[in-house]
């Protein structure tokens, strides 16, 4: 092999790891990023526009929902509770009783945001109120709580309340550190602006 295409191949190899590199930090996995632009595509189409049609002047209480209930929906639930709102949080996939990351829980705690004694809840312990609001992390898991709920209860995505919306909010339970951090901080905004609708609205 000539020196000239050991350089090429050398370049090729350090374009190939950027890119990987630059999805795992702003996607999370390349499952995220195909989700990621399928969710949005489909926000554009206008799929999930119904998700975006709340009545806040009906919600009392907010209810977020994830996989595990460990990375995502406990900081919800926390943010929201420290700004006033009633709230609480289930896992769709979760055994119950298990602590959060601890990766949440510091990124909370650089925030004020205290939930180190929050412990997983499974989806079937949750019993609809009226005045819930169920907010789900990714377009599956509206899907999901349909099924389950129907039209008992409002629902929503929390992307959707994003200064930039997004139909998606990747699990960052498998990701590194600059993701999780990413994707938490995108949970405590758009749970912020849910927070002042539902103030907004009382």
């Amino acid at each position: 092999m000539t020196f000239k295409k050991r350089n090429i191949q050398s370049a090729r190899g350090s374009q190939r790891a950027m890119f990987t590199q630059y999805i795992k930090n702003h996607f999370g996995s390349k499952r995220g990023l195909l989700r990621a632009y399928v969710g949005g595509a489909a926000r554009y189409l206008g799929r999930y526009k119904q998700f975006a049609q709340i009545d806040f002047s009906k919600v009392n209480r907010l209810v977020f929902i994830c996989n595990g209930n460990i990375c995502r929906s406990p900081l919800g639930e926390a943010v929201a509770k420290m700004h006033g709102v009633d709230s609480i949080s289930y896992g769709l996939d979760t055994r119950g009783g298990d602590h959060a990351d601890p990766r949440a829980i510091a990124f909370g705690a650089n925030k004020q945001v205290l939930f180190g004694h929050h412990k997983t809840r499974k989806i079937n312990e949750y019993k609809p109120m009226p005045g819930d609001l169920l907010v789900g992390m990714e377009p599956r898991h509206t899907s999901q709580l349909i099924l389950l709920y129907g039209n008992k209860v409002q629902i929503t995505l929390m992307g959707l309340w994003l200064k930039r919306p997004t139909a998606y909010l990747h699990d960052p339970y498998n990701t590194n550190v600059i993701f999780f951090n990413h994707c938490e901080s995108m949970v405590e905004q758009a749970t912020t602006a849910l927070v002042a609708k539902v103030k907004e609205k009382k």
